[in-house]
């Protein structure tokens, strides 16, 4: 009875909080949605740019990837680095070239199975053709060699030795990375930046929300303190242990894990720091929502959890319409991004620019939304 009594008293307290109980109910349903349709909007057939092939080669590799022609190979891979296609093939001499990107593995091995599979159609109508061609001249040769033959009483060897057509061994060009990258190579920058935005949401979330339990806050409104001295104030207060924790990570992952790095090492914390404001100013805002530390981790999986499906691990190449109007609305989609760009494309500040600027825009309308929070708490 007694254990009957505290059942009771547990149901009684949750549908009472009607934010738990809507977290309950409806989060997974919008977390499980969102990743079934993601996980479903990957492509499997690769971007090839092809510069001159042989019509019959050109048609097997049609049938592999979706292939985009261009007249150089100085055009495919200003393409290339576009991120228009994720790879360019061409012949010379018997020999296959093959320029791949290599940023992401997944087309990476897409890339080489497309093209091994089409060489390999190529060569075996290649060979039939060639040996019913021989065939044909056999045929036409033979009433004439067995003329010649008869007259001068000399047997002749009417087999024609086949021609080699064995190709030679295919070039393979990475732009990034090389064929010993692996898959934490890939997802890297993308897990930094996701790992540094959970953090830091939890520090920050946590750490204000205890402000607020603890009177802190309130009595600091009751002062003749501006909103925004408040609002910076608390924020460059939790930002150096946020910073300190964003340089830890960056050091865990570049230094110690030793991932591969090609652009400036300083810009990258530097873009790393940003995205910790990000966190940080969102952190803030959502403990200003949330009454216990309880109710701060519900906003998790609709707040947080989506920024990692968002982050670049996913191909959303083959998305509908609405899976990327969410990205555009997402701050880890421009983080990872400007991040993937640093660590493995080694672009400069120039490149990610537009990043940048998002992030920061992003960070600009969290803290004034939090201003306005506090205008209203502090008019109650």
């Amino acid at each position: 009875m007694q254990i009957l009594t505290v059942a009771i008293r547990v149901i009684q307290q949750i549908f009472k909080d009607k934010r738990t109980l809507v977290f309950l109910l409806l989060a997974p349903v919008f977390v499980l949605g969102l990743l079934y349709f993601i996980m479903g909007s990957s492509s499997d057939e690769p971007s090839i740019g092809v510069i001159n092939l042989d019509d019959s080669l050109q048609k097997a590799l049609e049938d592999e990837a979706n292939i985009i022609h261009y007249d150089s190979q100085e055009k495919a891979l200003n393409a290339m680095k576009a991120q228009k296609i994720d790879a360019y093939f061409f012949m010379e001499d018997n020999k296959p070239y093959i320029e791949i990107e290599g940023v992401d593995i997944t087309k990476t091995s897409l890339v080489l199975q497309a093209i091994q599979h089409s060489l390999q159609t190529f060569q075996k109508e290649r060979g039939e053709k060639m040996k019913e061609q021989l065939e044909n001249i056999q045929d036409e040769l033979k009433p004439l060699l067995e003329k010649v033959q008869y007259q001068t009483g000399q047997l002749i060897d009417m087999d024609f030795p086949h021609s080699d057509m064995a190709m030679e061994k295919p070039e393979i060009n990475y732009l990034y990375h090389d064929e010993n990258a692996n898959l934490f190579d890939q997802v890297a920058p993308a897990l930094m930046g996701f790992f540094i935005f959970l953090f830091v949401f939890l520090i920050a979330g946590i750490s204000f929300l205890r402000e607020r339990t603890s009177g802190t806050l309130e009595r600091t409104l009751a002062t003749p303190l501006k909103r925004s001295s408040i609002v910076f104030g608390y924020f460059l207060g939790f930002f150096l242990f946020v910073a300190i924790q964003t340089v830890i990570i960056q050091i865990m992952i570049v230094d110690i894990l030793d991932v591969d790095r090609l652009g400036n090492y300083w810009l990258l914390l530097f873009m790393n720091i940003i995205v910790a404001t990000v966190a940080l100013s969102l952190g803030l805002l959502l403990s200003t929502f949330a009454r216990t530390e309880f109710q701060l981790l519900q906003f998790i999986p609709v707040a947080v959890v989506p920024q990692f499906f968002f982050s670049g691990i996913f191909d959303l190449s083959n998305a509908p319409g609405w899976i990327k109007v969410i990205s555009n609305v997402i701050p880890l989609s421009y983080a990872t991004d400007a991040l993937q760009n640093i660590m493995i494309r080694g672009y400069g500040f120039q490149e990610i620019a537009n990043d940048f600027l998002v992030l920061i825009g992003f960070t600009i309308i969290f803290i004034l939304l939090n201003m306005l929070v506090l205008k209203r708490r502090r008019a109650a």
